[in-house]
């Protein structure tokens, strides 16, 4: 899990894509996010911003497919995380910030 994220991807952002998930203008399908499992059997996702969207929009379930070996291996300098992933801080751009947990 990263320690923090952007608000902005491409045209799209967190807090936006979040809205629309809420209202249903969204597919959660869209937005299905690549996940692996560690030594542990504990569950990440490669996808940090979409599980910010999903978090953030109150959805109780959120569409997943397992990741590649590969695909995990060429993403690891994304797990910065402190806290086990229980959070992550999304940049809001300007200094401005807010926790999803």
């Amino acid at each position: 899990m990263q320690s923090s994220i952007k608000n902005v991807t491409g045209e799209f952002t967190v807090l936006g894509n979040a809205e629309a998930l809420k209202a249903g203008a969204l597919n959660p399908n869209v937005l299905k996010m690549n996940v692996w499992k560690d030594a542990n059997g504990k569950i990440w996702t490669l996808d940090h911003r979409r599980l910010g969207a999903f978090r953030l929009s109150g959805l109780e379930k959120a569409p997943v497919q397992w990741a590649s070996p590969a695909q995990v291996q060429s993403q690891m300098w994304k797990m910065t995380t402190k806290n086990g992933g229980t959070s992550v801080k999304l940049k809001l751009g300007d200094g401005n910030n807010i926790i999803i947990k």
